[in-house]
């Protein structure tokens, strides 16, 4: 039996990196997916097609066994949302599982910052969550089920050289989702939040690893540490997070709501120092 037979997915930030995984891993465990994402080109990247990466996303999911539905969402637009949770609704008849995805970064001093770069962080990484369950939790209070759950970074919690607007942004994240549980868990609605490592995916056209600086995070100094070894060579794995976030959605997670679930090999745990050398 598969984790997610007949249920409804909705996505936003779905068209590349995590959430495009996040997409294909729960088609692939028997959902159907309504993908959302802008499909503006990137200002910063204009060589990234969103709309063609959304257009991808759509492929995969058919070709991994669900339906899907694309959906032109920015996310500081309530009404872009709104009317995506409509179309599905529309076409399914009903969402079983949201999950909060869209994020950007940029990368830059505090004090150069201009006030339009700051707003738009905070308002895709932290307001888009709640805007996102502004749209999509009415339908599940009133068919009193759901799961409504949000991708995050563990890496801000340490505080970053040049990401004090990411780093603000995904910190009230948390808050946000803890206090949407306390308010969405009488009408038995679930509310988690995976947070993540550095992973290679591109945030508003900037590959992490790139930002750094280096291949190997382990050779930076400021970089957070793993406890285990193997994962100081390699980034993150998107399908990671997604195989997170599965988890924290399915039957088998009935009991854990307002949970931050961490996946990033024991980053930041108790203060980790860095892992010895393999040979």
């Amino acid at each position: 039996m598969k984790l997610h037979t007949d249920r409804v997915v909705l996505i936003t930030g779905a068209a590349r990196g995590a959430g495009r995984a996040v997409a294909v891993t729960f088609a692939r465990e028997g959902a159907d997916i309504i993908a959302c994402d802008t499909q503006e080109a990137d200002r910063a990247a204009p060589e990234l097609d969103a709309a063609g990466d959304l257009t991808q996303t759509g492929e995969l999911v058919w070709a991994s066994g669900g339906r899907c539905v694309l959906c032109q969402v920015d996310v500081r637009d309530q009404g872009s949302l709104d009317r995506a949770v409509l179309r599905g609704l529309d076409t399914f008849g009903h969402i079983d599982v949201a999950v909060a995805n869209a994020n950007i970064m940029h990368a830059q001093p505090f004090a150069d910052m201009d006030e339009r770069t700051w707003q738009a962080v905070i308002d895709v990484n932290l307001s888009g969550v709640w805007r996102t369950a502004k749209a999509v939790t009415p339908h599940m209070v009133q068919r009193r089920s759901g799961v409504f759950l949000a991708t995050g970074s563990l890496w801000p919690r340490s505080g970053q050289r040049d990401l004090s607007a990411y780093t603000s942004a995904e910190l009230g994240l948390i808050g946000l989702m803890r206090s949407l549980a306390l308010e969405l868990g009488e009408y038995d609605i679930r509310v988690n939040t995976v947070l993540s490592a550095i992973a290679r995916t591109p945030l508003s056209g900037i590959d992490v690893l790139d930002y750094l600086g280096d291949a190997e995070p382990a050779a930076r100094s400021d970089v957070p540490r793993h406890l285990l070894p193997f994962h100081q060579r390699e980034p993150l794995s998107p399908d990671a997070i997604a195989e997170a976030v599965s988890w924290l959605a399915s039957a088998n997670a009935s009991h854990v709501t307002g949970a931050e679930l961490p996946v990033g090999a024991g980053t930041f745990f108790f203060g980790a120092r860095p892992a010895p050398e393999l040979g």
